[in-house]
């Protein structure tokens, strides 16, 4: 009679391969083109474990053998790289914003197959997903590949674990079964998560700037702000799926209280929206409908020297300064990373942002200026949701780390 012990020890086996091949699988992702041998080094495993998990992905044609005779010498053996196959998989991504949503069918490299915009809809969310959904089947039906999964980011709270939302104020979305709706029109995977989370994320998986940090904390910054958490580099969503949540009725700027409750929160005037608002006060003119073509109208008028434009994201640098201080003096992070649009003029608004938050840091420990750093991505939540699939696709419930 087998004990339950023994069956403790298979379960342990099944999962420490399951690690093992996530582990190998992210190393190829991360390099691209790797010999076996080097696997072994980065991996920790011995040559043989390597062999068995390499010939699985290649069966699975996850991984496939190429050469690169031409960078080596005629003489000796020729070494055997492993590679990714981008195309072993496609997916989908639904990209939500305030204004637009972006669908994009992707290889497993986050190369874009199949790309439309379309607005997002106020209110009548079930429709709109159900919308979305169907055409992001219509676009993966024009390749032989298998839609693997389709990843929804939201600017809203999400429970990941459902693929469900509670809540997107400025749209009137509120308690939408996305997951659900989404899974009904493209009969595959469907995962859903917030996007300052999914940025965080992104984050985590592929910037060189996190390969060694444990914790750290990712702010993005467009029409609202949000943020994603990192703990022992894994992504905190809390209990109910509701960490992130930081926000301010009252704020301290320049040694005076200010009251931003309602409307007037620390998000908004932190926000793309409050650079939009100020450079409409400055200059007199009309605010644009589109916040985020107007803040990168802004943006590249600041590059130009506008006065106004400068002068605009400056304010609104030092209004999100106060709340970066809050989540520094909260959690003490090891880094705070800044994304969105306004990284763009990092030598603009760095200055005065980090300014806010050296006041507002009781102590400093290390120079608060030297753990706030910019994103590296152009839009961090798209690549976090394309980590999220390769998470699920690579088998393993865990993040995976290992030193190079």
């Amino acid at each position: 009679m087998r004990s339950a012990g023994s069956k403790m020890i298979l379960a342990d086996h099944k999962l420490l391969r399951q690690i093992n091949r996530a582990n190998i699988l992210k190393i190829i992702l991360d390099n691209g083109l790797i010999p076996r041998t080097e696997l072994s080094k980065l991996s920790g495993l011995n040559q043989s474990t390597i062999s068995r998990i390499v010939k699985d992905l290649i069966k699975e044609q996850l991984v496939y053998e190429e050469n690169q005779t031409e960078i080596y010498n005629k003489v000796g053996r020729k070494p055997v790289n492993l590679k990714l196959n981008p195309r072993a998989q496609i997916f989908g991504i639904i990209d939500v914003t305030l204004s637009k949503t972006t669908l994009s069918i992707c290889d497993l490299y986050g190369n874009v197959l199949e790309r439309q915009e379309v607005i997002s809809l106020v209110g009548e969310a079930e429709k709109f997903f159900s919308s979305c959904a169907n055409t992001i089947r219509s676009m993966a039906s024009l390749h032989s590949e298998h839609l693997y999964g389709v990843g929804v980011s939201v600017p809203g709270v999400v429970r990941y674990s459902e693929g469900y939302l509670y809540l997107v104020r400025k749209l009137k979305w509120k308690n939408v079964d996305i997951r659900g709706i989404v899974s009904r029109e493209v009969g595959c995977k469907v995962f859903v998560e917030n996007d300052a989370r999914a940025g965080a994320l992104a984050e985590l998986w592929f910037s060189e700037k996190t390969r060694n940090l444990n914790n750290f904390v990712f702010v993005l910054v467009c029409n609202g702000v949000g943020t994603g958490i990192v703990m022992n580099r894994t992504l905190y969503r809390g209990t109910h799926s509701m960490s992130g949540q930081f926000h301010a009725d009252m704020i301290k700027i320049d040694d005076k209280w200010e009251d931003l409750s309602g409307e007037y929160t620390w998000e908004n005037n932190s926000s793309d929206l409050g650079i939009v608002v100020r450079y409409s006060d400055y200059t007199g003119e009309n605010r644009g409908g589109d916040v985020e073509e107007e803040t990168q109208r802004i943006i590249n008028l600041a590059r130009q020297g506008d006065y106004s434009a400068i002068r605009a994201l400056q304010e609104t640098a030092r209004f999100l300064g106060v709340g970066i201080a809050r989540i520094n003096n909260s959690l003490d992070p090891e880094r705070i990373i800044i994304g969105g649009k306004i990284v763009q003029v990092w030598d603009i608004i760095f200055p005065e942002l980090i300014k806010q938050v050296e006041k507002q840091t009781p102590y400093q420990v290390v120079p608060v200026r030297d753990l706030i750093i910019p994103s590296s991505f152009i839009w961090a939540p798209f690549d976090g949701i394309r980590a999220m699939l390769l998470h699920n696709l690579f088998g393993v419930s865990i993040i995976i780390h290992y030193e190079s």
